[in-house]
């Protein structure tokens, strides 16, 4: 049986090379590029699951730019009413009392969208690594068979 086998592959020896390369170059491309992960340095992610983390990303700078904005504009507020006492204007207490109470209200709708959004990005977060996990498991059973 072997002599066979050695006798077919001495008369079709560059066949059976192309053959191996055909079958290295095909394993090769079926398989998907992988990167070092944004989010988690030590796993490596697909091109699928890479654009997953920059969605995730993008939650967070969008989340983190609205609480910065929501302080400055503290801030400034702050920095008017102290403008107006410096100026020896007389403060209105009535309006002042409303404007405090206005930043507080603005505060606490601020406090309630990033709250929301936290609560969405742990929803989207779980969502995101099952869909990893589910991506490993399909691409692991692509591999073994």
């Amino acid at each position: 049986m072997i002599e066979k086998i050695k006798k077919v592959l001495k008369h079709n020896q560059f066949l059976g090379i192309a053959l191996v390369v055909v079958i290295a170059l095909t394993v090769w491309a079926g398989c998907n590029s992988k990167t070092q992960s944004i989010l988690y340095p030590d796993t490596q992610v697909t091109r699928p699951g890479l654009n997953l983390e920059i969605k995730q990303f993008k939650l967070k700078v969008g989340e983190a730019t609205q609480d910065l904005d929501r302080q400055d504009l503290f801030k400034q507020e702050l920095f008017n009413i102290g403008l107006a006492v410096a100026q020896g204007g007389t403060i209105n207490p009535v309006g002042a009392g409303i404007t405090l109470l206005g930043i507080l209200g603005i505060g606490a709708c601020g406090d309630n969208v990033v709250k929301n959004k936290e609560i969405k990005r742990k929803s989207d977060e779980n969502n995101v690594l099952k869909q990893l996990v589910n991506a490993v498991v399909v691409k692991t059973e692509e591999d073994t068979v």
